[in-house]
């Protein structure tokens, strides 16, 4: 009974074993007829056959040259056809002209084109501070000027004036009158003899300006003052030195008041 119960799980183990390989090889089987199945059914690819190189050989004849050798042969002639061809372009392309070379005066050997002055000779040719000229009755006329003449007719000087220009001795060319001196008299010089001195520039018509008290007696008297307001109506010859009239110069003016005999002063023109 003992032998019995015990060779029956051995007998159960090896059933289990035969049904577990039949099934493993089955299974194999199974899977060898799918990877079969999958090769038969797949397209054949061909390898590609890689391209051969081919090689040309060229024989060369007696008569015939390598082609390397023919074109080192020809170099040197076509470096001699390019240097002619551009010899001939540049000998055919005309020549750029060129600018004129800049004209150089010719140097001169004659005197200077300027005058070196000084600025007391500049000063002296400024034309605006010239006197105007005088007039066509008066004849020929000069300018003014500090030195005389010694001809005999020149008008003789009479000093010098506030500035340091040379007064001439004034010569009438007509007197003022008393008509014209009185209005000028200041009260305090009514009744007193005297003189009253100035200094004026003659200018054209015998005319004068730029009057300047230079004097007068008695002092305090006024005279001088009265002669300088009168003044614009004098008439003097402008100043002569060489047989010129020098218009613009300055003459020297004294008019002596004195007391006449009907009471009235009266003046008289040196």
């Amino acid at each position: 009974m003992l032998s019995t119960t015990s060779a029956s799980p051995v007998r159960r183990l090896r059933a289990s074993l035969r049904g577990r390989t039949v099934a493993i090889l089955l299974a194999l089987a199974i899977e060898l007829l799918i990877a079969l199945l999958l090769l038969w059914m797949a397209p054949h690819i061909e390898p590609k056959e890689k391209p051969k190189t081919v090689v040309f050989g060229i024989e060369a004849s007696e008569g015939d040259k390598a082609p390397a050798e023919k074109d080192a042969a020809k170099a040197p002639e076509k470096a001699r056809k390019r240097a002619g061809d551009k010899a001939e372009a540049q000998q055919q392309t005309p020549t750029a002209a060129l600018p004129p070379p800049p004209v150089v005066p010719p140097v001169s050997s004659g005197p200077p084109s300027f005058i070196v002055m000084s600025r007391r000779d500049y000063a002296a040719t400024d034309i605006s501070k010239a006197p105007a000229a005088q007039s066509g009755d008066q004849g020929n006329t000069q300018t003014a000027d500090a030195g005389g003449g010694s001809g005999a007719d020149d008008t003789p000087r009479a000093g010098t004036g506030p500035h340091g220009e040379t007064l001439y001795a004034a010569d009438w060319y007509r007197h003022p009158t008393n008509a014209q001196l009185s209005p000028y008299l200041p009260q305090r010089a009514l009744g007193r003899e005297g003189w009253g001195e100035v200094a004026c520039r003659t200018i054209e018509r015998y005319q004068v300006t730029d009057c300047q008290e230079l004097g007068e007696f008695p002092r305090g008297s006024g005279y001088a003052g009265a002669v300088r307001q009168a003044a614009f109506q004098f008439r003097v010859k402008a100043p002569r030195v060489n047989s010129r009239l020098l218009v613009g110069s300055w003459v020297r003016i004294r008019i002596t008041y004195s007391q006449r005999a009907g009471g009235g002063d009266g003046g008289d023109a040196d």
